[in-house]
């Protein structure tokens, strides 16, 4: 059962043992891959797709995501077009405003308008016309396969930005159906604004779930993640009834968050956040008490669920996923 997950090089993972590790992805059921982008904490986004695409055949591979601010975006149009020509047309460039890669460099993520210049920019050139940035035509030197473009969204204005211009959205945020229906809301808002079809717009949802019948080790799983969802829920005008009893947690998980530690599994600032905000950010426990969650997610009107990989055991956990999780959604 084909899935979608999200995973980062780890910096002490090297590119050889990540290249034979992709290879076991595509093997257990993996169909799409979505490859951190965080320069300060994890291994290079494109040295590991070119890796993977040279060791897979059908697994789609992208950035997850890439932003406007490290690299200018003709220099990410140039590597996502290496990356297409290497695996045969199975890129695709994931987009956001900015977060960890960003923030740790001292910079400010995108603004909404800089984001839709930066989708129209990438969609022009990777179709191989000529694109706009910043008041200067450029156009690719070669030419491109098809390379979908999407973004990553939480809030309302880039939800409706990746309804109008984008291929597809990935949704961003706990996993809440009253929270992930809101988002999916605005992204057909958008959508409906441009006067697109419902099939031009794939709506993904980041689903941090790790099923394990040791309760303690799901748990310790997806605390990473859980941590950096508190800290960009600090940002939030007006939180959702569900946090609201988090607050001073979720305040703390932004002052004390290290960006040269995002998403590991190592990482001081996990301490911050209680095992009850865990739990209501991501998913977590057994099979049959993860199963319900996801499936409620699913219902939101999402077309897939991508799982971020963390933790250790990662094949096993994966092989719950495409041999336990996976089918049962489908049904």
């Amino acid at each position: 059962m084909s899935i979608s997950i999200s995973i980062g090089i780890g910096p002490r993972e090297s590119l050889q043992d990540w290249m034979a590790f992709s290879a076991e992805l595509e093997r257990d059921g993996v169909g799409e891959t979505w490859l951190i982008d965080s320069q300060l904490a994890m291994k290079d986004v494109y040295a590991g797709l070119a890796a993977s695409a040279l060791r897979t055949e059908r697994m789609r591979l992208g950035t997850g995501v890439t932003n406007l601010i490290s690299r200018h975006p003709t220099v990410t149009a140039n590597a996502i077009a290496a990356i297409a020509e290497l695996s045969g047309g199975r890129a695709l460039l994931g987009l956001g405003a900015g977060d960890s890669a960003v923030f740790g460099i001292g910079a400010r993520p995108s603004r909404v308008a800089e984001v839709e210049a930066g989708i129209r920019f990438f969609r022009a050139v990777l179709a191989g016309e000529e694109g706009e940035w910043e008041g200067r035509p450029f156009r690719l030197a070669q030419e491109v396969a098809p390379t979908p473009v999407y973004l990553a969204v939480s809030r309302p204005r880039m939800c409706r930005l990746a309804g109008r211009l984008a291929d597809g959205a990935i949704l961003m945020g706990p996993a809440q159906p009253e929270l992930v229906e809101r988002q999916v809301g605005w992204v057909l808002d958008g959508i409906r604004e441009a006067g697109r079809a419902r099939s031009d717009v794939r709506i993904a949802f980041i689903a941090t779930l790790s099923a394990r019948a040791d309760r303690d080790a799901a748990l310790a799983d997806v605390r990473s993640w859980a941590v950096a969802q508190a800290r960009l829920q600090a940002d939030v005008d007006t939180l959702p009834p569900s946090l609201q009893p988090f607050a001073e947690e979720i305040a703390r998980a932004r002052s004390d968050y290290d960006y040269a530690e995002h998403l590991s599994t190592r990482a001081g600032h996990q301490r911050v956040i209680s095992d009850d905000l865990v739990r209501t950010l991501a998913i977590a426990g057994t099979v049959d008490e993860c199963l319900p969650r996801a499936q409620a997610l699913l219902a939101t009107g999402v077309d897939d669920l991508i799982f971020p990989l963390m933790g250790r055991a990662r094949l096993e956990r994966l092989r719950v996923l495409t041999q336990q999780i996976a089918p049962a959604l489908r049904r």
